[in-house]
């Protein structure tokens, strides 16, 4: 808890910028707007129907039927299961740039403290990359001209935000934020949520996997990409030459995936080629 109370001091104490803070605010705003549904009163009463209906053949089957009692004994009661879904999706097109955003926030974790600092934590970094990448733009553009290229040579940077739903339960929350750049060249930053509910904690390999973290990883990327290089089209940097030589900490970058198995991520040019893409190693 005192990791929670710390964050919040810190999100209480932080002035959220004029630009973020609209965007939060409007956000929230679509968002309730949006969950509201208008029922016609036909369409209640034929659910407020179909729903005592319902519940009278619940309580006769408890009341002649021993077994079907029984069972329902043991079901469980369902909670709410955290959740990363998206709050706001948008894009933006000028002659500098054209963004594409997909912005998440995670929800229904029963500790509003730390849903309101990932939140806000998402929300500031996503503006931050947004405002560092206009910045990039805006300078290789007048570079540009000023070598005596045409304004009309220029082509706006193509900004992209994204997200991957990993894993949600009562307990764990698993989710990777993507944002890739193209303007010269391309490049992609990922950003990995893996959070224990009650206790705010961003887990890493050690908490999940065990002290044999590294062992067990190790193993099955070695075997892995073994398999994976029967394809002549698939080529790994060798040892010595960049290649894998193991995770060097628990802080490997990593998310879980919805099958609740931890996926090991490496960026471009990292263990292989540009080509080949950011490459995930699930580890079963």
């Amino acid at each position: 808890m005192k990791s929670i109370e710390k964050a919040q001091k810190v999100y209480d104490a932080v002035k959220i910028p004029t630009k973020l803070n609209y965007m939060v605010e409007k956000t929230i705003l679509e968002s309730q707007k949006e969950r509201k549904t208008i029922y016609k009163p036909n369409y209640i009463k034929f659910v407020a129907s179909a729903i005592a209906c319902s519940f009278i053949f619940f309580v006769f089957m408890i009341n002649i039927n021993p077994t079907f009692a029984a069972s329902i004994a043991e079901i469980p009661i369902l909670k709410d299961v955290a959740k990363i879904f998206t709050i706001k999706e948008f894009k933006e097109e000028d002659n500098t740039k054209l963004i594409n955003a997909k912005i998440p926030a995670l929800e229904n974790t029963g500790n509003t403290d730390l849903e309101k600092r990932v939140n806000y934590e998402i929300m500031l970094k996503i503006n931050e990359v947004l405002e560092e990448a206009e910045q990039r733009a805006e300078e290789y553009k007048k570079a540009l001209i000023e070598t005596g290229g045409k304004e009309e040579d220029y082509h706006p940077i193509n900004i992209q935000i994204d997200y991957k739903g990993g894993y949600s339960s009562e307990k764990t929350v698993s989710f990777m934020i993507m944002k890739s750049e193209t303007l010269a060249s391309a490049y992609t930053e990922m950003y990995f949520y893996n959070i224990d509910i009650e206790t705010g904690k961003n887990l890493n390999l050690r908490d999940v996997l065990g002290s044999d973290y590294k062992e067990i990883v190790d193993e099955a990327i070695y075997e892995e990409i073994e398999e994976r290089s029967k394809n002549p089209e698939n080529i790994y940097f060798k040892k010595g030459e960049g290649g894998f030589e193991g995770i060097e900490n628990e802080y490997q970058k990593f998310y879980i995936n919805s099958e609740g198995k931890v996926v090991i991520v490496f960026e471009k040019y990292e263990i292989a080629p540009g080509y080949m893409g950011i490459q995930e190693f699930i580890i079963n």
